[in-house]
Parts: C-alpha cells; sequence; structure tokens
C-alpha cells in the first residue's frame, strides 16, 4: 500500500440489508417496505422447485426399494423360484438406480435454466 492519504468525501453505501439467521420466519425475509429483493425471490423459486423434485425422487427411490423387499415373495409366488427371483434382484435395481440420478439431474437443471430464463425475460 502506497504512503499516499486520500480524503474521503462521502459515507461509503450502505450494506444490502442486515444479515438474518437461517431458518428465520417469514417476517424476517421481508424487506421493511414490504418488498423482497429480486435475486431472493429467484433463488427461492429454484430452490421450491428442486426441493419439490427432491421429494418425488425419493419417493421413486422408495418405490425401487420396496419393489426389491417384495420382489422375493412374489418370486416365489409367480413360481420363478429362489435363484431367478435374485437375479433379477442383482441386474434390476442398479439401472432403475441410473436412470432416476440421470432423471432427477436433467430435471433440476431445467428448473434452473427456465427460472434463469423467466427472470432475465422479466415474467
Amino acid at each position: 500500500m502506497s504512503g499516499r492519504r486520500v480524503t474521503v468525501t462521502r459515507n461509503p453505501a450502505p450494506a444490502a440489508g442486515p444479515l438474518r439467521p437461517l431458518g428465520a420466519g417469514p417476517d424476517a425475509d421481508a424487506e421493511p417496505d414490504g418488498w423482497a429483493e429480486p435475486g431472493e425471490l429467484h433463488l427461492r423459486s429454484i430452490v421450491a422447485g428442486q426441493l419439490s423434485l427432491a421429494r418425488r425422487t425419493l419417493a421413486a427411490a422408495a418405490g425401487i426399494l420396496l419393489g426389491a423387499a417384495v420382489l422375493p415373495a412374489l418370486g416365489e409366488y409367480a413360481g420363478i423360484g429362489t435363484p431367478g427371483v435374485w437375479l433379477v434382484l442383482c441386474l434390476a435395481p442398479p439401472p432403475l438406480w441410473a436412470l432416476l440420478a440421470v432423471t432427477h439431474l436433467r430435471r433440476a437443471e431445467r428448473i434452473e435454466r427456465e427460472s434463469v430464463r423467466t427472470a432475465r425475460d422479466g415474467g
């Protein structure tokens, strides 16, 4: 840093706002005049969309697990036999998990792209 002194003629610009704790209530998220920041609304829409997607993905994952748990009993009932059931249990779930993961990732990215496009277009 140089030894030169600089005279400050005005106060620095105010900060964007006070810091709020995570998980604060809805009143803490509102600006004093009742308006929220545009970036905050944009972020909230992305988080809400991806949270909804995460719930659906977890439900699908639970369905795969439930199907894997019920399959041996159904295999015996259908007469497939124990070796056939275990072969299906070894071969079916991994591709389903991979398909579920890829689908979740693509949908999460689509939510982000659509939200950015909406914010950019002013809608």
